[in-house]
């Protein structure tokens, strides 16, 4: 019997997000897809892939850039493929969109990250405070209490993935999940890169075939540590040099886990943990806020 293989089924037609831009994509055997929700450890990733795939702590590019949004309607979609077609190493590709959204190469490596839904509620709130142009609304504005409760009850819909909200993260979780057993499709999650950077630094390169010498590889992890994205986030940051942030080391602010702790009451923590049993097994959710608690 055939593997059932993901397949698009859903278009996704926004802004941020927009399956049809993938139509023109031409891929190679050995292509990258960055695969998360926002604020989950997209640039962290794009910036381990990037130093991994040159194999040098310097490569002399933002990996952001090296690693184009290709489902953002940023750039048009004929220039930012002539760009990944000019690419000579190896391609890596950010997108936000769930499987469910975007085509599925079994020659291309998937890797796909999350985080904490609660730490990721409290990165879109500073990701937004720190951009020149307001684009969020009032949700992760505000008073803390109503803009998190608004992004708890929020309902995913077929199509949109540019409202974000928990159900939205939940169903991009789903997606993924519905086809671990693919051989090419390998999950992280950002509290075991905070706990043993190096660790998962090792586990991209297996996945990705790059062999690396131990030496490399610790000047690499260095390279990719939180504290050294912070300090040169003129080369690490998104849209560095274009005046999108108030603030580029901001982009990567605190960078930890447990960021909510404190800040929400018991009665939002009570509405967040009733609404995440309703969208995903307890098994899951465990997974989804922590990882792997061993690693």
């Amino acid at each position: 019997m055939e593997p059932t293989l993901p397949r698009r089924t859903v278009a996704y037609d926004g802004k941020l997000t927009r399956s049809a831009r993938w139509d023109r994509f031409r891929p190679r055997a050995d292509d990258i897809f960055i695969c998360t929700p926002p604020k989950s450890g997209t640039t962290w990733m794009q910036a381990i892939c990037a130093l991994l795939i040159f194999g040098r702590p310097d490569i002399g590019h933002n990996p952001a850039n090296l690693s184009p949004w290709l489902d953002a309607e940023f750039e048009p979609i004929d220039d930012l493929c002539a760009r990944l077609d000019a690419q000579q190493h190896r391609r890596s590709i950010k997108t936000h969109t769930p499987l469910d959204g975007i085509p599925y190469f079994p020659d291309c490596t998937y890797l796909a990250v999350y985080r904490d839904p609660r730490d990721v509620y409290f990165s879109m709130r500073s990701h937004a405070d720190n951009m020149r142009y307001p684009v969020f609304g009032d949700l992760f504005g505000g008073e803390v209490g109503p803009g998190f409760r608004r992004w708890v009850d929020t309902e995913w819909l077929p199509g949109d993935a540019d409202t974000f909200s928990l159900s939205g993260i939940a169903h991009h979780y789903r997606s993924f999940r519905a086809f671990a057993d693919r051989p090419n499709l390998h999950f992280f999650h950002y509290d075991e890169m905070l706990r043993d950077l190096s660790g998962t630094m090792a586990a991209v390169a297996r996945v990705l075939g790059i062999a690396i010498d131990a030496a490399t590889m610790a000047a690499l992890v260095r390279a990719a540590g939180f504290d050294n994205m912070q300090a040169n986030a003129e080369r690490f940051a998104p849209n560095a040099g274009t005046g999108r942030w108030k603030d580029e080391r901001r982009f990567f602010n605190r960078g930890g886990s447990g960021q909510w702790q404190g800040l929400l009451t018991d009665e939002d923590l009570a509405l967040y943990d009733t609404r995440l049993r309703t969208l995903l097994p307890e098994a899951e959710i465990a997974w989804l806020q922590h990882g792997n608690i061993s690693a």
